[in-house]
């Protein structure tokens, strides 16, 4: 199949199909587009400013045509946006059935010292953030079909433990486009806890490089993540570009005292792995081939099928 079979058929799957827009049957069939952001927290950093400056839709057969942002171009702190409570960017925008090329969206994230996007770090630091791609622009999907009085409604998950990068040597961030892609109307939930002595397995501290506290030898709160990969049975991996979990989810204490994490996924198959060492997780290396820190190391991994009927739950 061509991407844009494989799109429309996961299109298909995922249940984006036909519901009233307003249009009810007219002459046009008009269809809607929603475009929601999300994401989830990493280590040593407390809030990501990005400034999303225009959404862009690119049909097959003619111009791009620039999708109106409710309130003009949007200031959203990544750090603070789950499935939840999503940054809403493009609210049932009327758009013509039909084929289209792209979805872009345009960022101003640059070291220019203007600040439009930056990090604040919890050493309390100002760091500059700079779009990892020179135009300044990232493609959130290629390939896609509407169908007449379709309400299409695209969840966008920006990994930041995929894309926040601190290049040695240099001032500030760089944040590089690591999206999945969400049918807002099909989403599964995963949730579950992580019991204390899971947490704290550090044995003799931070004198076992194997234990809880090698990525912080200070707080064994730092690096607790749940890594879930597409598929099952999957030998549980660093992040490094390569056989990448489709989602992560930090494990933070809750008002009742345990550890807890939450996701939502696209129904499927799926390998689920708790380490306590993500703090160590560096998304440009391959930590399975270094000697420090060394392979990040993981509890069993738990197989699971996510269904949009209803939560699944997995406990380490």
């Amino acid at each position: 199949l061509t991407r844009r079979a494989r799109f429309a058929a996961l299109v298909a799957a995922l249940g984006l199909g036909a519901c009233s827009s307003g249009g009810g049957g007219g002459a046009d069939n008009q269809a809607s587009l929603s475009v929601s952001l999300m994401d989830g927290p990493v280590e040593d950093i407390t809030q990501v400013h990005l400034k999303i400056e225009h959404i862009w839709l690119k049909p097959t057969n003619g111009a791009a045509t620039e999708l109106t942002l409710p309130d003009g171009p949007i200031g959203v702190d990544l750090l603070g946006l789950t499935d939840q409570n999503a940054a809403l960017l493009v609210d049932q925008a009327p758009i013509a059935p039909g084929s289209y090329e792209w979805l872009r969206m345009d960022v101003s994230a640059n070291f220019d010292g203007s600040y439009d996007s930056y990090v604040l770090t919890k050493a309390g630091g100002q760091e500059p953030l700079q779009l990892r791609v020179p135009s300044g622009s990232v493609r959130l999907v290629d390939g896609f079909d509407v169908s007449p009085n379709q309400a299409v409604k695209f969840l966008f998950d920006w990994n930041l433990r995929k894309a926040l990068v601190r290049p040695p040597g240099q001032p500030g961030y760089f944040l590089k486009p690591a999206f999945r892609m969400l049918d807002v109307t099909e989403l599964g939930v995963l949730s579950g806890t992580v019991d204390m002595t899971s947490i704290l397995a550090a044995k003799d501290g931070m004198n076992d490089p194997n234990g809880c506290l090698a990525d912080d030898p200070n707080d064994p709160e730092v690096g607790n993540v749940v890594y879930v990969f597409a598929g099952s049975d999957v030998t549980p991996d660093d992040i490094d570009g390569v056989d990448d979990p489709v989602a992560t989810a930090n494990v933070a204490q809750n008002d009742a005292g345990d550890y807890v994490y939450r996701t939502v996924l696209a129904p499927g198959d799926y390998t689920v792995a708790f380490t306590c060492q993500a703090g160590n997780d560096d998304p440009e290396v391959d930590e399975s081939t270094t000697t420090m820190p060394g392979p990040l190391v993981f509890l069993p991994a738990v197989n699971e099928t996510i269904t949009a009927d209803a939560p699944s739950t997995v406990n380490f």
